[in-house]
């Protein structure tokens, strides 16, 4: 009779220490998976990918463009609403542009070009923070893309995009801003505005 209480008894302790087991286990995978996630910095990221622009541009006999302070606050910002809102487009889910970004911001670009006026321009660009993963041992590790990495994805998408290369050429853009935000995901969103 004892040996059987002594057995229920132990059997019991053991079930205990198997879900803390599996509980602490599930907890140090969560901490590993949100440790592993480190965030660029997004003020170097910008500032990396705006001086790779700038070598673009230099590249073909263009002047560098001048980081622009309110270009800067209005990318920063709309890369931020599309990471929060999961979104990607150079239109809002309202539907707003950036022509209606910078009249939100009060800020005014008008460049005469010939007979027109150009108002200014914009590139966006999606990439990720993880370029992949994988488990061992329980836990799961991430292989990370560092800033160098993401800047130079960014800039070459661009550079190989008809429109966005564009843009970045436009000899008589003299301004620009950038603006990154990461989502909780990963995900790193890019916004470059011209003026």
């Amino acid at each position: 009779m004892f040996e059987k209480a002594l057995l229920k008894i132990i059997s019991v302790i053991l079930s205990v220490l198997c879900v803390v087991a599996i509980v602490e286990s599930s907890g140090r995978d969560t901490r590993s998976d949100r440790l592993s996630r480190q965030h660029a910095d997004v003020t170097h990221l910008e500032k990396k990918i705006h001086n790779m622009i700038n070598r673009e541009r230099e590249k073909r006999g263009l002047s560098v463009l001048l980081w622009d302070e309110s270009l800067h606050s209005i990318a920063r910002k709309y890369s931020q609403d599309m990471a929060q809102r999961n979104f990607f487009s150079h239109n809002d889910p309202e539907g707003r542009s950036f022509c209606d970004r910078y009249r939100a911001a009060r800020f005014k670009c008008s460049i005469n070009v010939g007979d027109t006026i150009c108002l200014g321009a914009e590139n966006i660009s999606q990439d990720n923070l993880i370029n992949s993963s994988f488990y061992k041992d329980g836990k799961t590790f991430f292989n990370k893309n560092t800033e160098d990495e993401i800047a130079a994805s960014v800039v070459k998408r661009w550079m190989s995009s008809k429109s966005h290369r564009r843009n970045i050429l436009t000899p008589y853009f003299k301004r620009q801003g950038i603006g990154v935000a990461l989502s909780e995901d990963g995900k790193v969103y890019v916004t470059e505005d011209f003026c």
